[in-house]
């Protein structure tokens, strides 16, 4: 498999790496770095021709290298959470939010412990970069992250910011005396880097259909791509 990667950021780097410890990648191409160091594996890329998914890191949608996946019928992983492209327009799949909040959520979801019935109670979380909260609500995530003050959003998760290296998300399954937990914490460009290289290798296999798709469609898949890629799970029940 040859991955075509933009990497605009410590996350893009680090997805590199993961990309480059599986066996089943041959080549990743660095889009537009002439800087980049040539090897057996890795080295610049100009031209999408020859490779079988593109990823970028970008907050926001590359509308250009959208184009030209498309054109070169390419699938495409972004890390933001919008192509920003009109419905129906894309030829091949553009598949969106492969990031923490949206694809690792998602992947807990999907976990055994987690597994959320039709009507059962769900509260998720992750966190995000910025200054602590000293109020809102409490989250608990896998440590080194910890207890945190959240802030619930319109949609109803719950975001925790932090000024340090880490990161983390959980999803509470249940109510009362029965509450299933599932969650998981690392380094935040590295857990970044894991959720964006999982979700690339998940679409190359052909998972998304064409179109504009959300990452979190594959939970399931994304569950298991994170734990070949080796993220570790936190688990918890209150009761056997």
């Amino acid at each position: 498999m040859r991955v075509l990667l933009e990497s605009t950021s410590e996350v893009g780097k680090r997805t590199a790496y993961v990309l480059l410890a599986e066996g089943d990648v041959d080549f990743v191409g660095v889009w537009n770095a002439p800087g980049t160091r040539r090897t057996q594996r890795s080295g610049t890329a100009s031209d999408v021709d020859g490779f079988d998914i593109a990823v970028t890191d970008r907050s926001r949608a590359n509308h250009d290298l959208i184009a030209r996946c498309s054109v070169a019928g390419i699938p495409i992983v972004l890390w933001a959470d919008d192509a920003d492209i009109a419905p129906g327009a894309a030829t091949v799949p553009i598949v969106t939010g492969a990031n923490v909040g949206s694809a690792l959520i998602a992947a807990l979801l999907a976990h055994p412990n987690a597994n959320p019935a039709p009507g059962e109670p769900v509260t998720v979380a992750w966190t995000e970069p910025g200054k602590p909260r000293r109020r809102g609500e409490d989250v608990v995530f896998p440590e080194p992250v910890g207890a945190m003050r959240a802030k619930r959003r319109a949609g109803g998760q719950l975001v925790a910011t932090r000024d340090d290296e880490w990161a983390g998300a959980v999803v509470r399954v249940g109510s009362d005396d029965a509450i299933r937990v599932v969650g998981a914490a690392d380094h935040a460009g590295h857990l970044e880097a894991l959720v964006l290289a999982a979700t690339a290798l998940v679409a190359a296999a052909g998972v998304y259909a064409p179109g504009t798709r959300s990452a979190a469609e594959a939970g399931e898949q994304l569950l298991n791509m994170l734990r070949r890629v080796e993220l570790d799970f936190a688990t918890w029940r209150s009761h056997p």
